[in-house]
């Protein structure tokens, strides 16, 4: 599903759209610059966004608008569940936002259009994908383990963030993968009418959360910053992009006539590996780089992935992977079409 969008739409009102300004002002009392500050929208049980007037015309009407937040939580009060349907559920959201109460959002035909159209500047989408392991403890079972024993190409390994959100690449200015248990933040965040929902509570207790978070420099990389090149397997696919780039120690030792033909320098790393050691702590940079790059290409072996020590017995309890993965994709349970709990966005006539 979609879980978040920053986004610019062409849409027409006629009052610039802030929540006051932020200004530099310099020794002489002259504005250096200022900036709009922005308002929050509030929508269905609550949620809200943030919109704000980034650019007016010659008579001081405004013509787009940014948009910052969850559109999916906008809509139907929750973020379990939903579309993964970006240009559908914008244009809907969007025309949600032009009759509400201090907006004023006027959009033209034109402006319509563009949105059919998909000319909608993206610089931030979230896309999420549920896995049920059966319970919160499983989900930070796994969770526990990842932290330890995976890594994300090009990311390194991941770190432990607010409360049990598993980051890798967190400060990145390009994307993010994050995982964390659903349950936890369903309970500590959602509107108290959800938490009364036995449904809801159990699709969230059992779940473990993917989300890959694409940002504006990533996006126009990929060719994605318009809604006009997103299709409704995009999103899908996104998250499986960096899923399948996330290297996890399957923690089993090499059979002997694996490592053998190793240079003795490379067998002795290779062995420090194998017992658990962290051999990027213990060389320098580039030998540490040097000796990684070489063992994978001899064995396919990737040492910035921890083993486990003799000690270690954090496998207890762990689910796979993989087997979360293959075995249990959640999506939107039969018991919510048709209610408000799910937000079914309008189908479109694409305009190309």
């Amino acid at each position: 599903m979609i879980d978040w969008a920053s986004f610019v739409a062409p849409c027409f009102h006629l009052n610039p759209i802030s929540n006051g300004s932020v200004l530099s002002v310099n020794a002489n009392g002259e504005t250096e610059w200022e900036t709009r500050k922005a308002y929050h929208a509030v929508g269905s049980h609550d949620s809200s966004v943030r919109i704000k007037t980034v650019a007016v015309n010659e008579q001081g009407h405004g013509t787009h608008i940014y948009v910052d937040g969850n559109p999916i939580k906008f809509m139907q009060g929750h973020n379990l569940f939903g579309t993964d349907n970006l240009h559908s559920l914008l244009y809907g959201f969007l025309s949600h936002l032009c009759p509400m109460p201090d907006l004023y959002l006027s959009p033209t035909d034109l402006d319509r259009e563009r949105w059919t159209r998909g000319d909608i500047e993206l610089s931030r989408v979230d896309c999420t994908y549920m896995f049920d392991v059966g319970s919160s403890d499983n989900a930070n079972a796994w969770i526990r383990y990842a932290e330890q024993y995976a890594t994300l190409s090009h990311r390194g390994k991941g770190q432990i963030g607010k409360g049990s959100t598993l980051y890798f690449g967190k400060h990145s200015r390009r994307s993010a993968l994050k995982f964390y248990p659903k349950g936890e933040e369903f309970k500590k965040h959602a509107h108290p009418d959800f938490l009364l929902n036995p449904s809801l509570l159990d699709y969230a207790n059992k779940s473990l959360r993917a989300e890959a978070v694409i940002r504006s420099m990533e996006l126009k990389r990929l060719n994605l910053n318009l809604v006009k090149n997103w299709d409704t397997d995009t999103c899908s696919y996104l998250v499986n992009y960096y899923l399948k780039r996330l290297n996890m120690s399957e923690v089993k030792a090499l059979v002997s006539d694996q490592s053998e033909n190793l240079k003795p320098r490379l067998k002795a790393v290779y062995e420090l590996w194998k017992l658990g050691h962290d051999i990027k702590s213990m060389y320098p940079r580039r030998t540490y780089f040097r000796y990684r790059n070489e063992i994978m290409k001899e064995i396919g072996i990737d040492i910035a992935v921890l083993q486990p020590s003799q000690k270690d017995d954090s496998m207890k309890n762990v689910v796979p992977f993989v087997r979360i993965i293959e075995a249990k994709p959640m999506g939107i349970p039969d018991w919510a079409y048709g209610t408000d709990l799910y937000y079914d966005p309008p189908a479109l006539k694409l305009v190309r």
